[in-house]
């Protein structure tokens, strides 16, 4: 089909076969929209599904010009490729497609997890996943790599294939009994949010408790499943909504022929973790440390520094910065500062505020000292971050 040709009313008729059954997807298509209202308005053709559905019967007999697909299959793959339509690919699902992708970057939301959990003092770490997803597996090979790259211990929960079906009870009965057999503290990041929620009902059979005993993080930030969760879920949130914009600037530019200024591959990177009550902990046996880390996460933006730290929790400083190094890999001062970037991060992506105002609410002196720390801790400046990052409303 000619790749800059329009309908009779001069609209490009655009398909969109993504699920509306989870927030993902829901984003995915916010992004869309997000996308036509900066460029040109689209003729949208879909309909409601969930995860993996099978494609819809009218899109055989559709005459349109371009579809955005989750392409989770080489089924759904070779009917998309029958259509003779551009298609761009916004699933994480195959090692490679076909198509012009883009995706969540999974190694990206592995390692946000690994630095949330470990920076509440655990030794102990573990894995709960999904063998039967690439980006199931990608994400615990990279959490697990992070681990011990430092020295940490991480463990997977090693369903075997066809053991149980998915989200059964006796699917949860042996998270259960893997869970059982995990040290305690330890702090367990679970693929996706229904994953984690699995977690967390197991928990509950085993009378373990969350988050002391147990913390648990899920991936998507589905804030309806995060806060029906007991104890709320703490989630990494992915920028699907980026991702749906960055996949409607694609397909308009294969719709008008421009194929070779399309890259084969985009991946998006996550915003950042969203913490409720199931990892709100601080891990170490050391009392004090911990009660320093507490007031640090209350504190670090009102501008304190390793002084306040020490009158909150008295100590010589000598001997704070040997337990911080010892327990922690870093200093009080480097904990602080982790925190108030956090904070500026959370800003930069999801309000308008000048960047003055940013570092003011994220507890820097000024712009200046946002700016040097920002690119010290991230490696790139504070617009390029909030470019690449926010999502657009």
């Amino acid at each position: 089909m000619g790749t800059d040709k329009k309908n009779g009313d001069g609209v490009r008729k655009v398909a969109l076969l993504i699920e509306t059954s989870n927030r993902y997807g829901r984003d995915l298509l916010y992004g869309v929209r997000d996308w036509m209202r900066e460029g040109e308005r689209w003729a949208i053709r879909f309909t409601e599904q969930g995860r993996r559905a099978p494609l819809p019967t009218w899109l055989k007999d559709w005459r349109g010009d371009g579809i955005i697909a989750r392409v989770d299959s080489p089924r759904i793959a070779a009917a998309l490729r029958r259509t003779r339509l551009p298609v761009v690919d916004v699933s994480a699902e195959r090692f490679s497609s076909e198509f012009s992708r883009v995706s969540i970057d999974n190694a990206a939301v592995a390692r946000l997890a690994a630095e949330h959990l470990e920076a509440k003092g655990f030794s102990d770490f573990a894995y709960c996943g999904d063998r039967r997803f690439l980006w199931s597996r990608q994400r615990g090979a990279e959490f697990k790599r992070c681990l011990v790259a430092k020295g940490r211990r991480c463990l997977d929960f090693a369903e075997k294939a066809g053991a149980a079906k998915p989200g059964s009870d006796a699917e949860i009965r042996a998270i259960a009994r893997w869970l059982n057999g995990l040290p305690k503290p330890v702090a367990v990041f679970a693929c996706y949010d229904g994953r984690a929620l699995q977690v967390l009902e197991a928990c509950q059979l085993l009378g373990l408790h969350v988050p002391d005993q147990v913390a648990v993080l899920g991936v998507d930030n589905d804030e309806l499943v995060c806060e029906l969760a007991n104890p709320p879920l703490s989630s990494v949130q992915p920028n699907a909504r980026r991702s749906g914009y960055e996949a409607a600037a694609v397909l308009a530019r294969l719709m008008r022929g421009e194929k070779n200024a399309v890259e084969p591959t985009h991946q998006v990177q996550p915003v950042r973790v969203v913490e409720r009550q199931s990892t709100d902990v601080v891990a170490v046996a050391d009392a004090k440390v911990a009660a320093a880390l507490k007031f640090i996460r209350q504190h670090a933006c009102e501008g304190v520094d390793v002084g306040d730290v020490l009158r909150a929790v008295p100590m010589s400083r000598t001997r704070l910065e040997e337990k911080f190094k010892a327990l922690l890999g870093h200093s009080p001062h480097r904990q602080i500062v982790q925190q108030k970037i956090a904070r500026a991060k959370h800003l930069l992506v999801e309000s308008e505020l000048a960047i003055r105002a940013v570092a003011e609410q994220a507890g820097f002196d000024n712009a200046s000292y946002l700016s040097v720390a920002f690119r010290r801790e991230t490696g790139e400046s504070r617009y390029a971050y909030r470019a690449r990052q926010r999502t657009r409303r």
